[in-house]
């Protein structure tokens, strides 16, 4: 019965939020669809989780506020990945710089050794299946003067707080209020809502 009820929250949440059409400009669907699902569970952590139960133990909110901020990290890193990529595809050298890793492709073993392959060094343009070095991306938005500094300062943030997913960053965490789980609701509007007039 629970299981239910909480979908019936999360596919009315999704409803809700494609209304607002905030993901329209990515022109990947699956990207989209997994924008707006990310972003709708956002929303529903914090409607249905976190502001229902404020009373509840200090450590279980702090925790729920972490996996919103960590959700809308990634949101944004995704939105900004795309929104480079659009700007790098017709620039050879930048997408050398920022979106290119050189891989190893194992082409023969050697016989009679245990980890001595032939290989061959090739190109890959990294995706969002990839290790996605959001810094990176940051970096060169911020070297081509490409979004302005108060957003960039907006995004670093978040990517700071993006990182408290591992146990090393989040041990050193700061604790989250509400207050600024929602403004980190607002701020992650502002930065979409640049992006997609700016892409």
């Amino acid at each position: 019965m629970r299981y239910k009820t909480t979908k019936c929250y999360r596919e009315d949440y999704l409803e809700n939020i494609k209304k607002n059409k905030l993901f329209e400009f990515i022109k990947d669907e699956d990207t989209k669809d997994t924008l707006y699902l990310f972003f709708s569970y956002s929303y529903f952590m914090y409607t249905e989780e976190i502001l229902i139960n404020k009373g509840i133990d200090e450590s279980l909110l702090e925790l729920k506020i972490h996996t919103v901020i960590i959700y809308l990290g990634s949101i944004i890193e995704a939105v900004l990945y795309d929104f480079v990529y659009e700007k790098l595809k017709n620039n050879e050298k930048s997408r050398k710089k920022y979106l290119e890793i050189d891989e190893l492709i194992k082409v023969q073993k050697i016989k009679e050794t245990e980890n001595l392959y032939i290989s061959r060094l090739e190109k890959k343009i990294i995706t969002l299946n990839d290790s996605i070095n959001f810094n990176a991306l940051i970096n060169w938005a911020k070297d081509k003067s490409i979004i302005n500094e108060e957003i960039i300062n907006k995004i670093n943030t978040f990517r700071k707080r993006r990182n408290s997913i591992h146990i090393n960053v989040y041990k050193i965490w700061d604790f989250i209020k509400l207050d600024e789980l929602e403004k980190s609701f607002i701020e992650t509007k502002e930065i979409l809502d640049y992006l997609e007039e700016n892409i």
